[in-house]
């Protein structure tokens, strides 16, 4: 008999049969991942792990993986299970992308004249970063708790990478399925919000001659769904429920991105927030949420603790089913090319605020916009 989360999640998508992907060693079936760097738009070189999707399985639709992290211990991509999911989802035929945030695993590196600008980017000044003059590293453990919102920048350069990496055919970024652990999952949701505000200038030549810019749809058109593994609802010792119930409702209830909220079933604070948020997406629609809460069974662990050969399954089942659900064709993104922008809905009439300028590797969050989304520490 299927579990009870299994059964949740077949009811959901509509009674098909789930898909799963086949069990064991997937990584054995697999050419290894490609090492990768890319840099953040404040100078932090990040690394990360690709594995390139080939072969007749290839699927049409790429996978971005955010790993947990702690501000005692740190973290990486390199975690339990991490590797397997990946891996698993390759061997499904999906493309993905896993990296180490800044200051943790392998992304400690910085450009000294870039990263310390405090004028340009005041977030790593002296009262959220402790360091030594110019340096040419960064660590964790130099993070105030207040820094690690700003983590969210490390996942606006990874989709400029994938960006980068469509134009060039390699992989398709406008099927994009983000799936995050932990306070990871929290920077992950924060980071899809921030999509829904954030529109590329779709004739940037028209814009160097002062004129206003023409703005496309909202980016997160691109996001096929989001994944989060026991998504805490604090960043560091910073309590964020409020704005976590607004980030998903945004990205879910608004703009109607699929959200499954994995946790362990016999964790009962994780089983109440999942709960919860379900609802913030749902709000007071009689319609089925965009939103759903998935329990793993007997499992009182959080986070990617809770990945084992059947959850793997499990979540590529999702991944099978929501891009299934979407027209999502690779187009051109002109990464390089382009210029983009934020409009946020908090003022009569909203100005476009600028996030990436045409030639820029990545984009910055705006602070209208930390501010607008709760995210200022």
């Amino acid at each position: 008999m299927q579990s009870l989360w299994r059964a949740t999640l077949v009811a959901f998508l509509t009674g098909m049969t789930l898909a799963l992907a086949p069990g064991g060693d997937a990584q054995a079936q697999n050419a290894k991942p490609k090492a990768v760097t890319f840099k953040s738009a404040d100078g932090v070189t990040l690394s990360g792990s690709y594995y390139a999707a080939g072969g007749k399985k290839a699927k049409n639709a790429t996978v971005l993986l955010l790993h947990d992290f702690d501000g005692k211990t740190g973290g990486s991509s390199s975690q339990a299970g991490w590797g397997e999911l990946a891996a698993t989802l390759q061997d499904a035929g999906y493309a993905v992308l896993t990296f180490d945030f800044r200051g943790m695993g392998d992304s400690k590196e910085v450009n000294k004249e870039v990263f310390w600008d405090e004028r340009k980017f005041p977030h790593n000044g002296r009262q959220y970063v402790s360091h030594k003059p110019k340096s040419e590293t960064v660590e964790f453990k130099d993070f105030r708790p207040g820094y690690y919102a700003y983590l969210v920048n490390d996942v606006g350069a990874a989709k400029a990478f994938l960006d980068r990496a469509n134009d060039r055919k390699e992989l398709n970024s406008c099927n994009l399925i983000v799936v995050g652990a932990g306070q990871g999952a929290t920077v992950g949701a924060m980071w899809v919000a921030n999509e829904c505000y954030r529109r590329r200038d779709k004739d940037p030549k028209s814009t160097q001659f002062g004129k206003q810019p023409t703005l496309g749809e909202p980016e997160s058109q691109l996001i096929a769904g989001c994944v989060w593994l026991s998504v805490k609802d604090r960043i560091e010792t910073r309590s964020v429920p409020t704005q976590l119930s607004r980030w998903v409702a945004v990205a879910g209830r608004t703009h109607k991105i699929p959200i499954a909220f994995y946790h362990g079933k016999d964790n009962d604070k994780d089983t109440a927030l999942a709960s919860r948020l379900v609802l913030d997406v749902k709000g007071a629609s009689k319609e089925k949420p965009q939103a759903m809460a998935i329990p793993v069974k007997g499992v009182k662990a959080s986070g990617n603790k809770l990945l084992d050969a059947e959850t793997n399954a499990s979540i590529v089942g999702y991944v099978e089913k929501m891009t299934a659900l979407r027209t999502g064709e690779q187009t051109e993104r002109a990464a390089n090319a382009s210029g983009f922008y934020y409009l946020l809905p908090n003022e009569k009439f909203p100005k476009p605020v600028l996030s990436r300028r045409p030639g820029e590797e990545a984009p910055i969050v705006s602070t209208n916009s930390i501010t607008y989304l709760g995210l200022q520490p």
